[in-house]
């Protein structure tokens, strides 16, 4: 049936006999349609909003529903006895630290096990042991020193020092005396010795200044393979005194001062 919502007449209605005309085709009773059905529809926001709603409580539905059933399931398996017991599944607090306790004493005890073979490993291959030897009236006794140095020249100075400190015990040297610095070309020994080295051999004299320079030379050769001749230097200059003993040549075991 045409629909009886009473319209406010307008302008671009159609006349009486027009209408008579468009109902008589069945075009007015669908345009009438047509105008309550866009007047009753709701807007579009809310429409996205009951539809998000519904989507949701599906959602919540469907979540509830699947959480309940896994439950039941896993409630059946235990009581028939066929569910699987997890091996590192913790139920308190108190068991949680006591693993993390023992997971933590066995990696320190890994790691400390570690540093010690590295320790180990280190000293075995940094420190060497190497003996001088010390003047002792008219001949010599032997000392043995760990020098710690992968390098040769490293071992070299630490074993120079050794010896000096030795000499300064026996007050053979003063307390000032050090070296400036050392090299090593083949057979060869340069020491750069401090202006107390020499100021020392002038007031031991020739006889005990000789033997601690060959103790000092005999020291090297004896631990540092091929050196046999030892070339001293004083301050970075040639020596050209030859009193009490000659240090203008190298010394060695060949070599008569």
């Amino acid at each position: 049936m045409p629909s009886q919502r009473r319209r406010i007449p307008s302008d671009n209605d159609p006349s009486p006999s027009e209408r008579r005309e468009l109902v008589r085709r069945r075009e007015w009773e669908k345009e009438e349609e047509d105008a309550e059905e866009t007047h009753s529809r709701a807007p579009l926001v809310f429409r996205l909003l009951a539809w998000s709603s519904l989507v949701v409580i599906f959602f919540a539905v469907g979540y509830g529903a699947t959480s309940l059933a896994f439950k039941w399931l896993d409630r059946n398996a235990y009581q028939k006895g066929t569910a699987r017991t997890p091996v590192n599944l913790v139920n308190t607090p108190e068991e949680t630290r006591n693993l993390l306790s023992r997971a933590s004493g066995s990696r320190d005890n890994a790691r400390n096990s570690a540093v010690s073979a590295d320790l180990t490993a280190q000293e075995s291959a940094t420190y060497i042991t190497v003996t001088i030897s010390i003047p002792d009236g008219a001949s010599f006794k032997t000392r043995q020193i760990r020098c710690a140095g992968a390098l040769k020249e490293d071992t070299i100075k630490q074993t120079l020092a050794a010896y000096m400190d030795a000499m300064k015990e026996s007050q053979i040297l003063s307390a000032g005396v050090h070296d400036l610095n050392i090299f090593q070309s083949g057979e060869w020994l340069y020491l750069n010795m401090s202006g107390d080295f020499l100021e020392s051999i002038k007031t031991l004299g020739a006889e005990k200044s000789r033997l601690m320079v060959t103790g000092l030379v005999k020291t090297m050769s004896d631990n540092f393979l091929p050196i046999n001749k030892v070339k001293f230097y004083i301050e970075g200059k040639e020596v050209r005194d030859k009193k009490p003993i000659d240090l203008t040549s190298p010394w060695g075991f060949n070599v008569k001062s």
